[in-house]
């Protein structure tokens, strides 16, 4: 009997041990690397490609067209569409976003999205009538509606995130927006206080 429960006891220890080892092996998903979890890190890799993806269909204007953008096979035809159309009029929109950003109107909060900052944070350069101010508000609303279909879609496709982890994914959106700031620009810091990028803040 005494035998019988060293056996027992010691397959309990080897059990427990085991399963610890195994919990062990979850952990570096939440690692931080570099002021940023593996999630993000692996985010922001995939937000390149599809930076990459765009800049090459930058020609591409038709419906037919839209279908040569690659997606993931994991998502519904009805998202795939959407995160389609969702890239190519944040890609075309950028220009015009640019302008309302070194205007002062508009920028980059710490949440991966738009924020309107004009007579807030900041005094903008050039005054605009009040239906150029209904435009500027209705753009960065569509340009942060496509930031979240993007932002979903990378998350459905991915069978490794849910979206409980849309923080993490709009965290590497914020950093990828930081590191596509035009001079002359307002972001938001982490602390929540607002301020100017220029080439001399990165230096």
């Amino acid at each position: 009997m005494k035998i019988n429960n060293i056996i027992f006891i010691s397959f309990a220890v080897i059990l427990f041990t085991s399963c610890s080892k195994l919990i062990l092996v979850q952990e570096p998903e939440m690692r931080v690397l570099g002021g940023k979890t593996l999630i993000e890190a692996q985010v922001l890799g995939r937000y390149r490609q599809i930076d990459e993806s765009a800049y090459q269909i930058s020609t591409l204007s038709s419906e037919q067209d839209l279908n040569l953008i690659m997606v993931s096979t994991n998502v519904s035809d009805e998202l795939a569409q959407e995160y389609r159309e969702a890239l190519i009029r944040s890609m075309f929109n950028q220009d015009e976003i640019n302008l309302y950003k070194t205007n002062y109107y508009i920028g980059e909060n710490n949440g991966g999205y738009l924020s309107y900052i004009a007579f807030d944070v900041s005094k903008p350069k050039t005054q605009y009538s009040d239906e150029r101010v209904k435009y500027i508000k209705g753009i960065m609303e569509k340009e942060n509606t496509d930031r979240r279909t993007i932002a979903e879609y990378l998350i459905l496709s991915d069978p490794k995130l849910t979206m409980a982890n849309i923080k993490e994914v709009e965290s590497a959106l914020y950093r990828r927006n930081v590191q596509r700031l035009v001079e002359n620009s307002y972001y938001q810091l982490p602390d929540n206080s607002w301020t100017v990028y220029t080439n001399s803040t990165n230096q």
